[in-house]
C-alpha cells in the first residue's frame, strides 16, 4: 500500500490537488501572529485509499477538484501529502492543509460544503476518503529560511513529539533554538551554499492526551524537512559531528519520540 500511495501523492503533484470534504469544526483560537509569515494554522487529516483507488481515478479527482478551487475565495495557503516511512495500521496517508488563519480555514470549508462536498464525496469516497474524526489542528512557526527546493520529491520529513522535561518550557526551547539557527547560518557559511534544512515548531490547539494520535500525550510537535534523503543524511552527520553540546542542550529541555515520513506537494506554497 505504502508504493500505491508514494505514487498517487507523485500524481496529485503532477496533476493538481483534491480535499476530503468535512463539516467545519470548531478551532480554539490562534494568537495573533507577529507578521503573516510568521505563524499559520495546520490543519493535518488522517486519510485512506479505497477499493476505487487507480492512477486514472486520481488523475480524474484532481482534475476536476482543481477545476472546482480554481474560483475558489477562500484557498489554503499550501497543501501537503504524508506517506509513514515506519509501519501504522492508522493511516496510509496524512493530509495537511496550511491556511493563513483560523477565519480563512473556516471561510475555506464553509464554501467547499456549500458548493461542492455533496456531490464530489459521492463520487470519490471509493478513491480517497479522510476521517473527519482524525483531524488536528496547530499554530505553527516557521524556524528559519531554506533554499529554494528544485529536486523532484519526495522530500523528507522528520517529526519529533516532545514533552517538556522538570523544569523547562517554551523560553528554553526558544533558547536553544535561537542557538540552532546560530550553528546552522555559520555550517551553511562554512560550505558556502544554504541548506535545505528547515524546521516548524507545532503548538497544538487541541489536548493531545485525549486525540487519539499516533502518539501519546506531548507539549509541542517539532517538524524537520529536507529536499531529499541525501541532504537530510548530510545535515544529519554534520549535525552529529560539530554540534558542540546543542544536542545535550536539546535532550535537557525535552524527551521526543521521531517518526519520519516522506512528503509531496499538493498545493506548493506559491500558488
Amino acid at each position: 500500500m505504502k508504493k500505491l500511495t508514494g505514487m498517487i501523492f507523485y500524481l496529485l503533484i503532477m496533476t493538481g490537488c483534491t480535499e476530503k470534504a468535512a463539516e467545519v469544526a470548531e478551532v480554539e483560537p490562534v494568537a495573533e501572529p507577529e507578521t503573516a509569515e510568521e505563524m499559520a494554522l495546520f490543519e493535518y487529516m488522517w486519510c485512506d485509499f479505497g477499493p476505487g483507488t487507480t492512477e486514472e481515478a486520481m488523475a480524474e479527482l484532481t482534475a476536476e477538484f482543481n477545476e472546482i478551487t480554481s474560483g475558489s475565495t477562500h484557498k489554503v495557503s499550501s497543501a501537503w501529502g504524508y506517506i509513514p516511512s515506519f509501519e501504522t495500521d492508522l493511516y496510509d496517508a496524512i493530509w495537511l492543509n496550511v491556511w493563513a488563519d483560523e477565519e480563512t480555514r473556516n471561510a475555506g470549508w464553509a464554501e467547499w460544503q456549500e458548493n461542492s462536498a455533496e456531490e464530489f464525496q459521492a463520487k470519490y469516497d471509493s478513491v480517497l476518503s479522510c476521517r473527519e474524526d482524525k483531524i488536528f489542528h496547530f499554530s505553527g512557526t516557521l524556524g528559519r529560511e531554506s533554499a529554494e527546493w528544485t529536486a523532484e520529491p519526495p522530500f523528507q520529513a522528520q517529526f519529533s513529539f516532545c514533552n517538556f522535561n522538570e523544569g523547562m518550557d517554551s523560553g528554553d526551547l526558544e533558547v536553544s533554538l535561537s542557538k540552532f539557527n546560530a550553528w546552522a547560518n555559520a555550517a551553511e557559511a562554512a560550505q558556502g551554499a544554504k541548506s535545505s534544512y528547515n524546521y516548524i515548531v507545532h503548538n497544538p490547539l487541541f489536548d493531545t492526551a485525549t486525540a487519539g494520535g499516533t502518539v501519546g500525550a506531548y507539549d509541542y510537535l517539532m517538524g524537520g524537512y529536507w529536499q531529499n534523503m541525501a541532504d537530510k543524511e548530510a545535515g544529519m552527520a554534520n549535525w552529529a559531528a560539530s554540534n558542540g553540546g546543542l544536542q545535550d542542550e536539546f535532550d535537557a529541555v525535552a524527551t521526543c519520540q521521531q517518526l519520519s515520513m516522506e512528503g509531496y506537494y499538493i498545493v506548493a506554497p506559491s500558488i
